[in-house]
Order: C-alpha cells, then structure tokens, then sequence
C-alpha cells in the first residue's frame, strides 16, 4: 500500500461513531495519513488540525432524520452543512486551489445505519416493516452520497450495516433470557445491504469522476461473532465494560468494578461496539479489498 497514502490527501469521516475506530486504523496505522482524526465540533480545534483530516461523525446519529432528533445529535443533513463550512474555512488557510484539490482527493468514510436499525426502526415498526424500513433506509443513504459529490467528493467508501441484532445490548433487549442474536434486526441490517450493493455500483457509473465503494462489514464480524475462537477471542455475546450487557460510552469506564481485565478476548468492549482488536481484524480484512476502489 506504499502508493496509496500518496493518493489521498487525508481521511473524512460522516455518519456515526461507531465506524470511528474504523477509520482511525484505516487512516492512521494502515494508510498512514495521521495518527489521529481530530473532531470538526472540537471547541480546542486549530487551523492546522483542520489539514489532517476531520471528523464529523457524532455518536448516535443515523440516515433516518429521526435517529438523531429521538437522541439530541448532529444529524447527517447538519453534518453535510458543516462540511461545507469547512470547504470554507479551509479555503481561507490555503487558497481555493489547494483547497479544492484536498477536497476532491480525500477518503470519505460513511458509517450510518446501526442505530436506525438498532433503535429507531421500533419507532418506525407501525409504518415501515423490515424490507420497507431497509428500502428507506438505502433512500437516504444513497441520497446522501449524491449531496456529498455534489459538494466536491469523489471518493466515497460507505460502509454496510453491521449483524446489529447480534451486539450485546440487541441480546439483552430482544434475545430473552438465553440472550440470542435478534433475527429481526438481523435481517433489516442484511437487506439493507443487499438495497445498498447494486444501488451504489449504478451511483459509481452515473457520477463522473466518482470511485464509490460499498464496504461490506456485515460479514467479517457476522463470523467473528459466530467462531470467535478462530479470531482469538473467548467471549462474543457480552462486552468487556461492567456486565457487559448494556453499558455503552459514559457507563464504561476504568472504576467499574465489573470491567474484564483483558479486552483481547472480547470482541466487543462495551455492549455495542467492537474492541480494539476486533477492529485491527476488521480492517486488516477489508483494507487489501476495498482501498484499490477508492484510490
């Protein structure tokens, strides 16, 4: 991959956090663009900092307009207008020229769809059932890839929706008392992604200039939670922080008395997101395949 960081000018990432430590290790320790992608809301933010990356995912968030109102969160529609003020201000630091050219030669990672499926989607059940909620879904996300070219981004990597029914938290709330993976939302996260493949392949041929990528993760870590011991790992139906059932962000911290004492064995950390090695798995899986696409 010697000539791919030279290609891209650095890594943008949109949509949701949970794809963040994708990221970091897909710009960072893979593509060796910087070591750390630095938040566009960050109050302590410098000019410089706005040269290395950025990163305007927020926790929570999600393709459907609802995921981000039902949690108080930047919206992907509010993250595309801070996008465009930061084509703004980068302009100022080193002229239109390069700005455009930065602006057109970066990565552009789209995370979304865990928490439309995951949460808003029972919001959603008297309307939508589980295919029209995924064709919904794939609406929006395609939508969203168009108003990102529009604003000058050619290489877009979107990534599939996750096994969401299989995180944790899914068990816990839906697997009743043997915590099994959730079917339900299972399958809302596989049609989607069947919506999404072909959808985005005409994209890429429509678009000119464009390079779009579906990046498939649904069944990278689908395996790793049903052989986790092929990967190294000892446990994959709760996290490590607390109890491992429901803890997420805030709740998982080093004066829990219940946090395991070596995250390598668990696939995920808390009960929604993976670890750190599960995610250098991840990545170490889909970087070979996906980047030729995008550079």
């Amino acid at each position: 991959l010697s000539n791919v960081s030279s290609d891209i000018a650095f890594v943008i990432h949109v949509g949701t956090t949970y794809g963040f430590c994708l990221m970091k290790y897909m710009a960072a320790e893979r593509l060796g663009i910087a070591e750390a992608i630095p938040a566009y809301l960050n109050p302590k933010l410098k000019n410089e900092d706005l040269l290395k990356g950025i990163n305007f995912a927020s926790g929570g968030s999600g393709y459907d307009p609802l995921t981000a109102k039902l949690v108080k969160v930047v919206s992907l529609s509010d993250q595309l207008k801070y996008f465009q003020e930061y084509k703004e201000k980068i302009k100022g630091i080193v002229g239109e020229e390069k700005a455009n050219f930065i602006v057109k030669n970066s990565l552009y990672l789209v995370v979304a769809s865990s928490n439309d499926i995951a949460h808003t989607y029972t919001a959603r059940s008297l309307k939508y059932n589980r295919t029209s909620y995924a064709d919904y879904l794939a609406g929006f996300s395609s939508e969203f890839v168009r108003e990102l070219y529009g604003l000058g981004a050619r290489r877009i990597g979107v990534f599939s929706a996750v096994p969401v029914g299989c995180v944790p938290a899914a068990r816990t709330v839906h697997g009743r008392l043997k915590r099994k993976c959730s079917d339900k939302l299972n399958e809302v996260a596989r049609h989607f992604n069947v919506k999404m493949f072909p959808t985005l392949e005409a994209l890429g041929k429509e678009l000119p200039d464009s390079k779009i990528a579906f990046i498939d993760v649904y069944d990278t870590l689908n395996d790793m939670i049903e052989n986790p011991k092929n990967y190294g790992f000892e446990v994959s139906n709760r996290g490590c922080c607390g109890t491992g059932l429901l803890e997420v962000l805030f709740l998982c911290n080093k004066i829990n008395p219940f946090t395991c004492k070596n995250s390598s064995s668990y696939i995920f950390w808390d009960s929604y997101h993976p670890t750190e090695k599960a995610y250098q798995i991840i990545v170490d899986k889909l970087l070979g395949k996906y980047i030729k696409q995008l550079v």
